[in-house]
């Protein structure tokens, strides 16, 4: 997650790189071929994962799972996040991009989509020269039309990215075993981004971007909207929002299912602050769901002792309830904008 990028006219960054590959992007017949990300490093190469498995840490995250009892909210389990998160922070740790962490993480993700009956793809793209990493499941028999829910899996170099962004990916991951089978799991496309956190020359969101490209001018006039899922866990109340670039349909349809289910939201624009910014450079009406930056973002301390559980109860609602939404006529709304 990027803290705060308020849009300007000048945001002109993500679909002028060239990246490879087929143009439907959602077929299981896609050929996975690698893109590139021109972009280079400012501080040579870059150094393996970091893992952060410390005494106290590891005794302070069991008491905070600890806690956490197996109540169902709105038939998202909150246990069953934070073993996601407890597997991609805890036991991967730093998920630095196009590194051996984020390779781990994906597969993980992967392996949890196939295990819940969903097709999976790890598709690769480079940067700085290295393979980075996006993951991309959906549902067999799915529309044409489909919605993204994203996250991005990485991390910054030195932090196990507890909140930033595992808590996403867990909310993505326990929401495709609830909706699993059933009728709204053939409107979503579940999405792993590697590479968000760059950082260089200005460049982010580069496996948004990738994926975006990928899509060719076909697979963009059908995918129907998109959300990604960011930094959901710190105890600060949920945001809703948009890049300021694109519609605000999706956004709002997203804000008002998040207030149904009683979950309280704040609703701005003009935040390029996670992987949806790429979506509405491309016309694709995109939206984000985040908490803030907080004292822990991008450090060693972002950790599942420091996370609120509770939080991705808070969230998985609000996504299970806008994945619930989903039908032909909200389907034809997004694309009408």
């Amino acid at each position: 997650m990027k803290v705060a990028r308020f849009v300007s006219v000048g945001l002109a960054l993500a679909l002028t790189m060239s990246a490879s590959g087929t143009g439907g992007g959602f077929s299981a017949r896609d050929s996975g071929k690698t893109a590139t990300a021109r972009a280079t490093s400012t501080n040579g190469s870059l150094s393996a994962s970091t893992r952060f498995k410390t005494g106290p840490a590891r005794t302070q995250e069991t008491a905070a799972i600890g806690a956490l009892s197996s109540k169902r909210v709105g038939g998202f389990h909150k246990w069953r996040a934070i073993k996601h998160v407890r597997f991609l922070a805890g036991r991967i740790g730093t998920r630095l991009r196009a590194h051996r962490g984020e390779k781990r993480g994906a597969r993980y993700i992967a392996r949890k989509f196939r295990r819940y009956g969903y097709e999976a793809r790890i598709r690769t793209f480079r940067v700085d020269g290295r393979k980075s990493r996006n993951v991309v499941a959906w549902w067999r028999k799915s529309s044409r039309y489909p919605v993204v829910l994203g996250g991005h899996m990485d991390t910054v170099r030195g932090a196990p990215g507890a909140n930033d962004n595992a808590s996403g990916v867990a909310v993505l991951l326990e929401t495709a075993r609830i909706i699993a089978g059933k009728r709204p799991a053939r409107w979503v496309r579940f999405v792993g981004f590697g590479s968000e956190e760059y950082g260089v020359n200005g460049k982010h969101h580069v496996g948004s971007q990738v994926f975006v490209n990928r899509l060719g001018a076909t697979g963009r006039r059908r995918l129907a909207g998109m959300v990604s899922v960011d930094m959901i866990a710190d105890g600060r109340p949920l945001r809703i929002g948009t890049a300021g670039i694109g519609p605000p349909v999706v956004a709002r349809t997203a804000a008002r299912r998040a207030r149904k289910v009683n979950v309280g939201v704040s609703y701005r624009t003009a935040c390029d602050c996670s992987d949806n910014g790429p979506f509405e450079l491309a016309g694709i009406p995109a939206s984000y769901m985040w908490s803030g930056p907080e004292s822990n973002y991008h450090s060693p301390s972002d950790t599942v002792a420091n996370m609120r559980p509770r939080d991705l109860a808070r969230t998985g609602r609000a996504v299970r309830s806008f994945v619930r939404a989903l039908d032909r006529r909200t389907i034809r709304r997004f694309r009408r904008h």
